[in-house]
């Protein structure tokens, strides 16, 4: 027994320090392709950081992201969980059909509920026609490529409870018109939590409806593929053996301009040079900031709009913005000033709010609004 032992005692030396050393010695990459996360730096050391704690958490933290073969010891994890019978253990289900699913939304009612206040209020203080469309999940929309042992989805009833609060708010739900098509189009990607351009068009003609306006018809548009589109579900799970999306852009003629936090002007909604990228689903429009402007130079005469969103408008808006002649567009994580008095200086027809299900649930975007 002893000799067994020192023999383990041995070989556990061995790897720690063959591990710190090529820790200390490999290159150090800057960017995850597979998670699409920037990666910790050595943390700079002072005096404040030491006696604080700070640099020894960022330490820990930079040590964690270049640790030796990092991703392959994090897909060992993942597929071992996944094949001793615990699917869902990075909060990613993989179901039927290559789809990665995000666990349910957790129902935060003092969230869902400061969320919706604050919208309803705002629709109140201004006086302008306001709507919200609330994007449900693909897990509650296609739940019969789920795996048998997850926990339930409760879009429906939240979904329920949202439209109940939305006094002097109209509300476009999208999910009977979603479970009636899921069958005949991909209205999610498989590796997202995004819905597809298909499922944005679908969301599209039914604010269409809400507008009396006709929409394009989908012969109408130029749609482009491109293939190795891996999403945020994807990088969560470390499933790396996933079998990527086809990611489309849907085009039609038009001559729009569009400025990014007060920049310089650009042609067009769709930023091509991402498809080169690991992130390619900033095509849509550059992916997150806090503040842009579509102006469609055809139609002056249309509406005015404010689109209050989440990333689940990057790419709703390319098909709206045909039917409006100016949307500007609010990311409540990244706008710090006054949204009210962005709506007193530009006079805005219509209000949107456009959130997919968890981000009213799970985060604080619209209880910020003022």
């Amino acid at each position: 027994m002893k000799i067994r032992d020192k023999i383990i005692t041995v070989m556990f030396c061995v790897f720690i320090g063959a591990m710190a050393i090529l820790t200390a010695a490999l290159p150090k990459k800057a960017v995850s392709e597979n998670e699409k996360r920037t990666l910790a730096t050595f943390p700079k050391f002072t005096a404040q950081s030491a006696l604080s704690g700070k640099w020894e958490s960022d330490f820990e933290g930079y040590i964690s992201d270049h640790f030796p073969a990092r991703e392959t010891f994090a897909a060992t994890d993942a597929y071992f969980m996944l094949a001793t019978g615990r699917n869902g253990s990075n909060d990613i289900y993989k179901g039927k059909d290559g789809y990665l699913f995000t666990v349910p939304v957790k129902f935060d009612k003092a969230r869902l509920d400061d969320n919706i206040s604050a919208l309803v209020s705002f629709a109140a203080k201004t006086g302008i026609e306001t709507k919200l469309l609330a994007v449900p999940t693909a897990g509650y929309i296609m739940p019969e490529l789920l795996p048998a042992n997850r926990l339930t989805y409760r879009d429906g009833e939240i979904i329920s409870y949202i439209e109940n609060m939305l006094a002097g708010v109209e509300f476009i739900d999208p999910t009977d018109e979603f479970l009636s098509k899921k069958n005949d189009a991909q209205l999610y990607y498989k590796t997202d939590h995004h819905w597809t351009s298909e499922g944005a068009y679908t969301a599209y003609r039914l604010w269409a409806q809400s507008e009396g306006v006709e929409p394009r018809g989908v012969s109408d548009y130029t749609v482009t593929k491109t293939d190795g589109f891996y999403g945020t579900s994807y990088s969560k799970s470390a499933l790396w053996h996933t079998k990527p999306d086809v990611l489309e852009t849907w085009e039609y003629p038009s001559d729009m301009t569009v400025t990014i936090d007060g920049g310089e002007e650009r042609n067009g909604m769709f930023f091509r040079e991402h498809l080169a990228e690991s992130d390619k689903y900033s095509v849509y429009l550059d992916g997150n900031h806090g503040f842009e402007s579509i102006v469609n130079n055809g139609n002056p005469s249309g509406k005015r709009v404010l689109l209050i969103k989440d990333s689940y408008a990057h790419c709703f808006a390319p098909f709206m913005a045909e039917n409006c002649s100016r949307i500007d567009m609010v990311d409540l994580r990244y706008y710090l000033e006054s949204v009210s008095n962005l709506v007193s200086k530009n006079g805005y027809d219509e209000i949107i709010a456009l959130y997919g299900l968890s981000s009213l649930c799970e985060s604080n975007d619209l209880s910020v609004l003022e």
